[in-house]
């Protein structure tokens, strides 16, 4: 199935009554200050109710949301851990629909309908449900669950209605996935009042029953709290957990993972909204292993959907997300410095606008990522960087260097 076909499956599946489609946000927007879109519905409810928690009239929509987690461009690809599965920027589908009821406190019957339609989606597309691992809370004290975070008295109660549920749908009990762990537990405070609640990711399993391999390809989240505070609404002002008058339920599918899975290929790059870059990658840099390939082209596909949005959105950059842009900036200088000319960054560019032409304003974005790109590669900052690398290669050089150094130096040619 191809990436564009999974996409408009998606968007055309069954939604909740009175949802509505609605445009993806921008990739830095207020939602998510000094960095960048996370999630689906922070700017939704920003522009809309003014904040995350006064929820004066419905809201119901779908999207297919653009997102960037930098961990997992700083930690998990820049560190190669499973670049067969992350990815710099992905996307994220809410199919069903992200509900927001402002009176009717109905959420557990809006969380069934969840994962009911979840199940339908996942198996009308050839998935297994025995190869299916949700996990849900356990419950337990906060103060644990949270790791020390909070520590408040409040004891969350096991989220017996999830793991019911997906039993209900069919997928095999010993499937489900016990956690006691923030992963399960969504508790957050975004600089103002959030809802809290259960969170439940859904795995497949691309290996064996004796050798798993999971992958995460969606995620589910109900409230039911809101945070008590002592004072002014801080994260260090919480003591304790209100129940909610409202019905909060997320539901996420993350698009890219998915249609590696439903095309049984052995890496997210290999999908077709994503491999020709890398083809075009490797006609360009033949003899740049693999690894830093990935890690450069992660983080170039990252910069040329930051600065679209940028230039599209007519956006400026705080402080705080100049820095995370320059880091991911540096990850393609540090593995693959060969491409950051203008006539080979431009190839690769028109050709990651050509595959996604759902995505218009990437086209529109390429000049400007061009310039943005080489501006600060070639700022003197950047230059003093670079010496300073190259200095600490030198000092730190491994001793078979050292040693064929000394070698030449008393064998000169």
């Amino acid at each position: 199935m191809k990436y564009q076909e999974l996409r408009n499956y998606l968007m055309k599946s069954k939604k909740y009554p009175g949802c509505k489609d609605f445009s993806r946000a921008p990739l830095i927007h207020d939602g998510f200050p000094g960095t960048f879109n996370l999630s689906m519905t922070e700017y939704d409810m920003l522009k809309i109710f003014g904040d995350f928690s006064s929820y004066k009239k419905d809201l119901i929509f779908s999207t297919i949301q653009s997102c960037i987690r930098p961990q997992d461009l700083s930690e998990n690809i820049a560190k190669a851990k499973d670049l067969w599965k992350y990815l710099g920027v992905f996307e994220m589908a809410t199919p069903y629909g992200e509900i927001i009821l402002s009176k009717k406190n109905i959420t557990k019957e809006v969380h069934i309908l969840q994962i009911k339609e979840l199940v339908k989606i996942l198996t009308g597309l050839g998935l297994d449900k025995k190869r299916i691992f949700p996990s849900y809370c356990a419950g337990g004290k906060i103060s644990e669950i949270t790791q020390g975070k909070y520590t408040f008295n409040f004891i969350v109660p096991e989220d017996k209605l999830t793991k019911e549920t997906f039993i209900q749908e069919g997928i095999p009990k010993k499937n489900l996935i016990q956690d006691k762990t923030r992963d399960t537990f969504l508790s957050l405070h975004i600089n103002q009042k959030t809802p809290w609640g259960y969170r439940t990711e859904i795995n497949y399993n691309l290996g064996t029953e004796k050798n798993p391999k999971f992958i995460d390809i969606a995620t589910l989240e109900y409230c039911l709290w809101f945070p008590e505070y002592s004072g002014s609404e801080t994260s260090k002002n919480i003591v304790g957990l209100i129940d909610s008058s409202h019905t909060i339920s997320v539901g996420g599918i993350g698009v890219e993972r998915l249609c590696m899975v439903v095309n049984k290929l052995n890496s997210v790059q290999e999908i077709d909204s994503i491999k020709p870059f890398y083809e075009v990658f490797r006609k360009i840099s033949p003899y740049l292993p693999e690894e830093n390939l990935i890690k450069a082209g992660e983080a170039l596909r990252s910069l040329h959907r930051i600065f679209s949005d940028v230039k599209s959105f007519n956006i400026k950059m705080v402080k705080n997300v100049r820095n995370k842009k320059n880091k991911i900036i540096q990850m393609v200088e540090e593995n693959a410095e060969e491409i950051l000319t203008k006539e080979k960054l431009k190839i690769l560019l028109e050709i990651n606008s050509q595959i996604q032409p759902w995505h218009n304003n990437l086209s529109n974005g390429v000049d400007f990522t061009i310039s943005e790109i080489l501006n600060y590669y070639h700022s003197p900052q950047q230059s003093r960087e670079r010496i300073k690398r190259l200095k600490n290669l030198l000092i730190n050089s491994p001793p078979k260097l050292k040693e064929r150094e000394r070698s030449n130096s008393k064998h000169p040619k």
